[in-house]
Parts: C-alpha cells; sequence; structure tokens
C-alpha cells in the first residue's frame, strides 16, 4: 500500500479476520502480562487541585475547563476524510433532522480514565452540536483512586472490583467486563454502591450481567427506592435496564437482594432533548491497546454494539513505550486485532488513534530529562497502522511542540506537566483537548464546504 492509498475501516475487517486466523496459526501471540496498577502510567496522578476532588465531596458542579493561555497550533490531524461517518451524524445534529444522539467512545490508559482531556472535547463538540448527556460513568468505585470531576463515587466492602484476573481462565465470567472493561460484583444483601453526578441528565440505563444464578438488586434514585431488577436468567450475558428521572443531577445508588451473584458494569447518563454529542470516557489506568482483547469478544462486542458509536477512539501507547517485551509485531498484531473486533462491533462507526503525550526519564548521571526514546517508535507505528486501517490519527505529541515538551511543560510556574514527567495537569490536558477539538471541527468545516459545493450533493433535495 502507498501512502497515498487508503481503505475504510469497515473493509479493514475482513483484512484483519484473515490476518488474525493466519497469526493464531504461525504463532501463538505475544501478549505481555497486564500491569494492573503498578506500571508507569498506571502511577495515577492524584485528583488534580483544579478542579476539586469529587470523591472527597460531593458532586456539586460539573468542573469548568481551566483556561487555556496559548494553544499549539491545530494541524496535527492526519486522515481527516476516514472521519465520514462522523460528520454525517453531526451534520444531521446541525441541520436539525436528526434526533438520534452521536456517540463518541475513547478507549486508552490513566490519561483517558481521569477525563481531564476528554471532558474538554465533550463540552466543545457539545457546544456545537448540542448536549446529549454526560455518556457512561461508572457505578460505585471499579479500582482504589477512582477519580472524575463532576463524580462522586463510593461504595461498601461488600463489593469488590470485578476484572479480568490472568490466573483465572477464559470463561465468561472471567471476560466479561462491561462498555469499560472492569465493573462491580457482589453476592452479600444489602452491600450498596453509589454514583453522584453533578452534570444534568434525564434517563439512566445501568448495564449488568444476566447470569443464570443471578441475583437482584434495588435501584435507588437520590435515596429513593425506585426499582428492583433481577439477573437471573437461563443464559448469560449482556442486559440492560433504563430508568428516566426528572432532568437535572442525580445520586444512583444499587443496593444488592443478597439472593445472587450481582455483577453491574456501569451506567449511561443521556438527556432526552434535544439530540447532542455524548462522549464516553473509558479509559483503565495501566491499560495497553492489547487489554480489551482479554475481555470475551462477543460480550465486548455486545457492549459497543449498543452504544452505537459514530467515532471510536483508540488512546493508548504510553504504557507500551516502557514496555520492554513488547516487540513491534506484537505490538502491531495486538493494534490491528483490537481495532478489528471493533470494526465488527460497530461498522458504521468512524475511528481515531490518539498518539501519547510525550513522556520523559530522568538520567540519573545528568539530572536531564529527555523523552523516551521507545515513545517516538509507538508513534511512527500508530501513524502507519491508522493509515492501514482506514482511521484517522492525530498526533498529541506534535501538538505539545514534540519531544522534550513535557520536561518543559513541567518546569513552568504554572506548570501544564506533573513531575512525572508522565501525566499533564488539568491546564496541559486542557490544552492538548482544546487543540485536537479544534481540529476536528476544521476538519469538519471543510468535510461541509466540499460537500456544499458538490453538484451531486447540491442537487439533491
Amino acid at each position: 500500500m502507498t501512502g497515498r492509498e487508503s481503505t475504510s475501516f469497515a473493509s479493514f475487517v475482513s483484512t484483519i479476520a484473515l490476518a488474525s486466523v493466519t497469526a493464531r496459526c504461525a504463532a501463538a501471540p505475544v501478549d505481555v502480562p497486564p500491569r494492573d496498577l503498578g506500571s508507569i502510567a498506571s502511577a495515577a496522578p492524584s485528583p488534580p487541585s483544579e478542579p476539586a476532588p469529587a470523591a472527597s465531596s460531593p458532586a456539586s458542579a460539573e468542573p469548568a475547563a481551566p483556561t487555556v493561555v496559548s494553544p499549539s497550533p491545530v494541524s496535527y490531524l492526519e486522515g481527516a476524510p476516514q472521519l465520514d461517518a462522523l460528520f454525517q451524524a453531526l451534520a444531521g445534529l446541525e441541520d436539525g433532522p436528526s434526533r438520534e444522539a452521536v456517540r463518541v467512545l475513547q478507549y486508552g490508559d490513566s490519561h483517558t480514565a481521569g477525563d481531564l482531556g476528554v471532558s474538554v472535547v465533550r463540552r466543545t463538540l457539545q457546544a456545537r452540536f448540542g448536549d446529549g448527556g454526560r455518556g457512561f460513568v461508572p457505578l460505585g468505585r471499579p479500582w482504589k483512586g477512582y477519580w472524575q470531576g463532576g463524580l462522586h463515587v463510593g461504595m461498601s466492602k461488600e463489593f469488590y472490583s470485578a476484572r479480568f484476573r490472568p490466573d483465572a481462565g477464559a470463561t465468561l465470567a472471567n471476560g466479561a467486563f462491561g462498555l469499560l472493561g472492569v465493573g462491580i460484583e457482589t453476592a452479600a444483601a444489602n452491600a450498596i454502591a453509589w454514583t453522584e453526578v453533578a452534570a444534568s441528565f434525564s434517563h439512566v440505563e445501568i448495564a449488568f450481567l444476566r447470569q443464570p444464578r443471578g441475583g437482584s438488586f434495588d435501584v435507588l434514585v437520590d435515596d429513593v427506592e425506585t426499582a428492583r431488577v433481577a439477573s437471573r436468567t437461563p443464559a448469560a450475558g449482556s442486559e440492560f435496564v433504563g430508568l428516566d428521572v426528572a432532568e437535572g443531577p442525580h445520586k444512583i445508588t444499587i443496593r444488592a437482594a443478597g439472593d445472587g451473584p450481582v455483577r453491574v458494569f456501569g451506567m449511561t447518563l443521556d438527556r432526552a432533548t434535544p439530540a447532542g454529542v455524548v462522549v464516553d470516557a473509558l479509559g483503565i489506568v495501566g491499560a495497553q491497546i492489547s487489554t480489551p482483547l482479554r475481555w470475551q469478544e462477543a460480550h465486548f462486542a455486545e457492549q459497543v454494539a449498543h452504544r452505537s458509536p459514530r467515532l471510536v477512539i483508540f488512546a493508548y501507547g504510553t504504557n507500551e513505550a516502557v514496555e520492554p517485551r513488547l516487540t513491534d509485531a506484537a505490538y502491531e498484531r495486538s493494534s490491528k486485532e483490537l481495532l478489528g473486533r471493533v470494526a465488527r462491533a460497530a461498522p458504521g462507526a468512524s475511528c481515531l488513534l490518539l498518539g501519547p503525550p510525550d513522556l520523559a526519564r530522568k538520567n540519573e548521571v545528568t539530572g536531564e530529562w529527555t523523552t523516551v526514546p521507545r515513545l517516538l517508535e509507538i508513534v511512527a507505528m500508530q501513524r502507519r497502522i491508522a493509515a492501514e486501517a482506514g482511521c484517522a490519527f492525530y498526533d498529541q505529541l506534535a501538538a505539545m511542540g514534540g519531544a522534550g515538551s513535557v520536561a518543559v511543560w513541567a518546569a513552568e510556574p504554572e506548570p501544564r506537566a506533573r513531575k512525572d514527567r508522565v501525566h499533564l495537569t488539568a491546564r496541559g490536558y486542557a490544552q492538548i483537548a482544546t487543540s485536537f477539538a479544534a481540529d476536528l471541527l476544521h476538519a469538519y468545516d471543510q468535510w461541509r464546504a466540499a460537500r456544499a459545493s458538490s453538484p451531486a450533493v447540491a442537487a439533491r433535495p
């Protein structure tokens, strides 16, 4: 394939399926064990001082985006024509006839999990195309230290995190973890988990696992018992229950009945009218692009298809850049396999690979912080894989100013990067997210202008 040739995300599915089968027949995939919560990017930053940590106080207001003094030039989006499915959906919202929300899923590591950058993209798109709701949020605390602005989460000690365990084997129980890839579970009577949300919504949909010996749980809205949900069915699989609520912020609580195990994946929060954009932040601390491949594919496909996204963003690369056992071949194989799985689950969606921000390590001799060389190689592979798969690519490293930028940002009087030179501050995440969103909107405007000038489009009634 030459540099000028391209393919679509949907047509990439059959190619990936064949390549996947060939790879499995040739050799067992090199799968780097999960680094759980001990890797470099899994050393997630503590809740930032801007905005205030929701974990220590009730959610009272959706945090405002930090002021960005001088955003980077917005010219780092490649492969914009591959975003046609997204742009068509956005045009439907902007022109008025569409009543369907335009959903964006962003999978990634701790940069995504904190929602600091994703929230800026969410607010920017919603300001133009309409606020479709807060989107996916967990119920309870999926892992220790979980934090996102505008959320206050908690659960009793009887609930525990349900996530992939390498020693548990390939079973549904060890592969069904919902849209995020981490849920919560209990079998104890009166165990509770809750999430208090500052953003307004009028519809909540709770996702859970139905199973042969499943138990029941009560749903409470603002501490008022609203419904009882049973998860016991003959066959296991994904299940969803929706509730309409009064427009506004709410606290959603679940309480286990104790008549069997209950596994809850989280909930999505939508607004009934008008239709708008919804952006889900689906990050897991310490994740790599191979992480979703550990989940059962059929279950993962159910979850993604149910959301019916118009764009899926893959924001990985930081943890891979410091994984010494990860070869180029293994990284490329994992990337293409995940792209194939998502394309099969959501064939009508556009895809975009979001390159990692800069990452530096300290030279113990000189004391200087320099960019990890492997990061540049990861970015180069992502760019090539995106082009081959029919996905767009956004270069966050370049948007920051290139190699060495994170060390500069961390040393500023008002730092845009944290002292670990891995994570950014709210100000830093806002800057690169603002650049990304502006570049995305600029590409959309160019797409609209091209369609308006096309005789074929203009001739349509």
